[in-house]
């Protein structure tokens, strides 16, 4: 059975794509951990991108401190899911991340649409790991 098996919209998402991608190399559904950690890799990378597209916006000191925030919870999200599975306190994190990234782009005034978009396919696919680890949980 797939981790994202319970997760709308799925198909949609990095993590989909890159369980397909896992399942095709091993030839089995792949771990939740390997899933999570390349998709918080690629989540990380996609934050560096908008964070470099907003050199110019008066608030990057703001947006820097908030991706740089968002990074380490990505990292420790990822360290806590590779040792402890499927836990609380990993969703915790990532939902902590989630929330700081959806309120990032009000509060710095991000409009970028490369920026924007790049926010919420972060948004998304964290979103999408907290709701594996919720049926991963059970």
């Amino acid at each position: 059975m797939s981790i994202f098996s319970g997760i709308a919209k799925a198909e949609h998402t990095f993590a989909a794509w890159c369980e397909k991608e896992w399942t095709a190399l091993y030839n089995a559904a792949p771990k939740l951990e390997q899933v999570a950690d390349t998709t918080l890799k690629y989540a990380s990378g996609a934050l560096q991108i908008a964070a470099s597209v907003e050199a110019n916006n008066p608030q990057i000191a703001a947006i820097s401190k908030v991706v740089t925030t968002a990074q380490n919870g990505l990292t420790a999200a990822s360290g806590l899911i590779a040792d402890f599975g499927a836990t609380p306190t990993a969703s915790s994190v990532l939902s902590g991340v989630s929330s700081d990234l959806s309120a990032l782009l009000t509060a710095a005034h991000v409009t970028n649409p490369t920026s924007v978009s790049a926010v919420t396919k972060v948004v998304n696919e964290v979103d999408a790991l907290v709701a594996a680890i919720g049926t991963g949980s059970k």
